[in-house]
């Protein structure tokens, strides 16, 4: 934990740890300098339990198992979100898409064994859909041989609920991130809105050179997805982790980077995950008819290879370099 004392005399807290395969880093003003950190480390134990696939004992494994269990706040909230934005993205998020992760080899890089046959991820794609899930007696029923991932919506879900239990503690300004899903509110140290910078597209960061773009993140959230680090190349053929759940092959599309800013960072996050599987004239058509606020920056290559940049009215005001 790092404690800085800020312009108004309020205390900056700074906590960073180890959270679902990856990293967080919140900061906030704390007019006593409490830090928060031990409650934020058993939010996302309890985060964990309930929808990690990679914990044999949380609810979402036992469902994948078969096994009949009630489900608990975090995962519901996690579900209706999930479903609230597969059937706004007619079917692009799809939290049903494990069969395709695992066959892909994207769970745990076991890629060298990956043989790609069409009738079997035809086989696959029978048990694939958001239509063979119900919410039954406070608990979701999965059709035989389906199985949940919330991996593109969680660490979203973890970013609003710390939110949530930072507000309760009477925080109100923050940023919070984690594993680079973002949310912002107030103001930081000096008085400013928080000044967050998003990656560009490349296998490989150039610390000289790193950011795409640099923007103002008042009281909204922030997600961006991309394949341009995840992938591997097979027989000349580059394989990237965003599966397109409508044809059960990884996206091959010309979006390199997909950036959200709305309300719910679970949102941006699925959001994000789903454009990033229909392409640039898909989503374009998409979100005319949403009815959640949404703020967009694709990165896309053209014809030639060379890149381009989409971005919605309200996104390009908050961009400052």
């Amino acid at each position: 934990m790092c404690v800085f004392q800020s312009s108004d005399n309020k205390i900056l807290v700074a906590n960073s740890g180890e959270t679902q395969g990856t990293y967080y880093h919140i900061k906030y003003l704390s007019p006593q300098g409490e830090s928060f950190q031990f409650q934020i480390d058993s939010l996302l134990t309890e985060i964990d339990s309930s929808v990690s696939i990679y914990k044999p004992y949380s609810i979402i494994s036992k469902l994948n198992d078969g096994e009949e269990i009630k489900t608990d706040e975090i995962f519901n909230l996690v579900y209706f979100d999930a479903l609230h934005v597969g059937r706004n993205t007619e079917g692009f998020f799809d939290c049903t898409v494990s069969p395709l992760v695992k066959y892909w080899g994207f769970y745990n890089n076991d890629t060298n064994e990956v043989k790609v046959d069409s009738v079997a991820i035809q086989s696959i794609m029978k048990m694939v859909g958001i239509d063979k899930m119900t919410w039954e007696d406070s608990t979701v029923v999965l059709a035989e041989g389906v199985k949940l991932d919330f991996n593109a919506i969680a660490q979203g879900t973890s970013v609003d609920l710390i939110a949530m239990l930072l507000e309760e503690k009477g925080i109100f300004n923050y940023l919070i991130e984690v594993g680079g899903e973002l949310k912002a509110k107030g103001v930081n140290a000096d008085g400013n809105v928080w000044r967050v910078g998003i990656d560009k597209p490349s296998e490989e960061i150039d610390f000289q050179n790193r950011f795409q773009f640099i923007l103002d993140l008042k009281d909204k959230a922030l997600a961006t997805s991309g394949n341009y680090r995840k992938f591997y190349v097979r027989d000349g053929v580059k394989y990237a982790h965003t599966i397109n759940p409508k044809t059960g092959f990884p996206s091959q599309n010309r979006l390199l980077s997909v950036t959200v800013v709305t309300s719910d960072c679970s949102l941006a996050d699925a959001y994000a995950t789903a454009f990033m599987a229909m392409g640039l004239k898909k989503t374009k058509q998409i979100i005319k008819n949403l009815d959640d606020d949404i703020e967009i920056y694709i990165v896309y290559t053209d014809k030639n290879g060379d890149w381009k940049v989409y971005m919605s009215p309200e996104m390009k005001k908050r961009i400052v370099n």
